[in-house]
């Protein structure tokens, strides 16, 4: 009998342990599916969400006593990202993550599901009418305006245009095109002021995720056709080159 009751509770460990728990609440009406490849943005607990939101959803991910040793923090983040698509969340917000101990054999996850509320800032300009600006004011422009291609493995194409329409700000650059879905054309991407000298910009660049990211660099001598960005969290600086115009 003991034989039997142990060879149970060996199956039933088999049948729980290759999943885990996984709860999800109902916070607001989910939006519509996203693509399985839409990519969603994850928060950790000590970094602050940086565009208004609303949670829509809470889950959690746990071990059982039978669940085998193993998994990783990745796989329970794909879980997180999985849900927030079919829920039609734009990012998750962690807020407890605990690792596997003496006593859990996988790590336990609990997370929002947030969807944004607000629309970001945009620079209405078509990629042709911008054009017809930059040819227009040719004799006018700053030796920033103008149209950039990035080195970042989105091949951004990147506008820039005089806009002082917020406080301590000169310039506004935007998409104009890029391989991440999320931007949308006309998105901003950088807010840009005047430095200290002629040639010198300063100002914030936005993270894929909308971090905002202090940057500074100078336009001078041979290179101002071209600008290089060294964010803290890339092992490889952004280079922006400038697009002759026709």
């Amino acid at each position: 009998m003991n034989t039997k009751l142990g060879l149970l509770l060996f199956l039933l460990g088999w049948s729980t342990g290759c999943t885990t728990v996984k709860n999800y609440e109902m916070k607001a009406a989910p939006g519509p599916v996203k693509a399985a490849d839409y990519p969603i943005y994850v928060y950790p607990e000590q970094i602050r969400v940086p565009r208004p939101h609303e949670v829509i959803g809470a889950m959690s991910i746990h071990d059982t006593p039978f669940t085998i040793f193993g998994g990783s923090f990745e796989s329970e983040l794909e879980d997180l990202k999985k849900q927030a698509r079919q829920v039609g969340a734009d990012a998750v917000r962690l807020t407890s993550v605990q690792q596997p101990d003496f006593l859990h054999s996988k790590y336990r996850v609990e997370a929002n599901l947030i969807r944004f509320t607000e629309a970001w800032e945009k620079a209405a300009w078509r990629e042709d009418d911008f054009k017809n600006y930059l040819r227009e004011q040719a004799d006018r422009l700053d030796p920033i305006e103008g149209i950039w291609q990035t080195s970042d493995v989105m091949r951004s194409r990147i506008g820039i245009i005089k806009n002082d329409t917020k406080p301590g700000r000169d310039f506004i650059a935007f998409i104009l095109r890029t391989g991440n879905p999320t931007w949308m054309p006309g998105d901003k991407k950088l807010d840009l002021a005047r430095g200290e000298r002629p040639g010198v910009y300063r100002g914030g660049y936005f993270l894929d995720d909308y971090r905002r990211e202090s940057i500074a660099f100078a336009l001078r001598g041979a290179r101002t056709n071209t600008f290089v960005l060294q964010l803290n969290d890339d092992a490889f600086p952004i280079i922006f080159a400038k697009e002759e115009q026709p």
